[in-house]
């Protein structure tokens, strides 16, 4: 799915919702497994959130369009896995109005990332290194409980099947 071309890009409008993505960001450890999380600037809604943007017409696939987007957001381009955590999400932009219908990824990022290495766009004003508990803490919206769920199920799994060996 997320390496396919993506499709109708969608108006934003509640009958042609704009296609986006949203990457949580995690972090392997010694002590676990921890995410990178932005805040938005004030005039952006001022919540905290993974990496998200809207799919672009020369974006290949999902996985493209996340790729992208963390780069443009953070800095990061290189040793970044995505993964499909199988989600689809239909709001309504907080700050636009506009409809959006959001696919909900991972992304696994190398363990030397810290937070002093992320280069901030203007969309941001802060990016913190949390645990899943604290990162949840921040989060606003309902929907991206669900997403953490399903990353922390993606993450079990990962670090079960890493101590198989």
């Amino acid at each position: 799915m997320i390496d396919q071309p993506p499709g109708p890009l969608g108006s934003g409008t509640p009958e042609d919702p704009r296609l986006v993505v949203e990457s949580w960001m995690a972090i392997p450890g010694a002590d676990g497994w921890r995410l990178l999380v932005l805040r938005r600037t004030p005039q952006s809604g001022g919540f905290w959130q993974g990496v998200s943007g809207r799919v672009e017409a020369f974006d290949r696939s999902l996985r493209a369009a996340a790729l992208r987007e963390i780069r443009e957001e953070t800095g990061l381009d290189t040793g970044i896995e995505i993964v499909d955590l199988e989600l689809w999400t239909t709001f309504r932009g907080p700050m636009s109005g506009a409809t959006f219908r959001k696919r909900s990824l991972a992304a696994i990022l190398p363990a030397t990332v810290t937070a002093a290495s992320i280069r901030l766009s203007d969309e941001h004003d802060a990016a913190e290194i949390l645990s899943i508990a604290d990162a949840r803490r921040r989060l606003r919206f309902r929907p991206n409980q669900e997403e953490l769920d399903a990353l922390e199920r993606l993450l079990a799994l990962r670090g079960s099947a890493a101590a198989r060996g």
